[in-house]
Parts: C-alpha cells; structure tokens; sequence
C-alpha cells in the first residue's frame, strides 16, 4: 500500500509540473487568509516537496518497523498534495483573468 501511495503522488506531482500553470517558473507555497500569495517554490520543488517528503517519512517508518503507519500518513500527505495542486489551479486561472 505504501510503494503504490507513493506512486500516486509520484504521478501526480509529475503530471501537476508538466499541466499545471504552465509557464509558471514560481508556484505558490502558501497563500495568506486574504487569498494574497505568501511565498513561492522554483517550479520543480513545489511539485516535487510532498512526494519528496512522503519519500523521506516512508524510509523513516520503515527503519523503525512501523510502515502500517505511512498508509495513514501518506494517505493525508496525498491529500494536502492535491489541495495544494487545485489551489494553484485557481490561482493559475485568477492570474489569467
């Protein structure tokens, strides 16, 4: 469950850097709660920071016997992943406008 998690985020992550505002060499981290963008990633390393995290938490679990836990974890991390990618989105399509 964990290698096809990891995966997913893998497929995602590749398919938000070729498809997602393209053209974009910065892409939003954060964004503050008026909807003003914080700060932002080189293209590569914003769509490549949760897989690469889930990478490095996955090994760490797997050190420690306790892998079961990454479905749960990488489950959530695949989430905020896809959160992260439909906000870039949105803030791709408002810059357009």
């Amino acid at each position: 469950m964990s290698l096809v998690i990891l995966a997913v985020m893998i497929a995602i992550g590749g398919f938000a850097y070729l498809r997602v505002a393209p053209g974009t060499s910065a892409i939003p981290m954060q964004w503050s709660l008026r909807g003003e963008v914080n700060w932002s990633a080189p293209r590569t390393a914003a769509f490549a920071f949760v897989p690469g995290l889930s990478v490095a938490i996955c090994a760490i679990f797997a050190a420690s016997g306790m892998i079961a836990l990454f479905a749960i974890t990488g489950s959530v991390l695949l989430i905020c992943q896809i959160i992260h990618i439909l906000l870039v989105r949105r803030w791709a399509a408002a810059r357009q406008m």
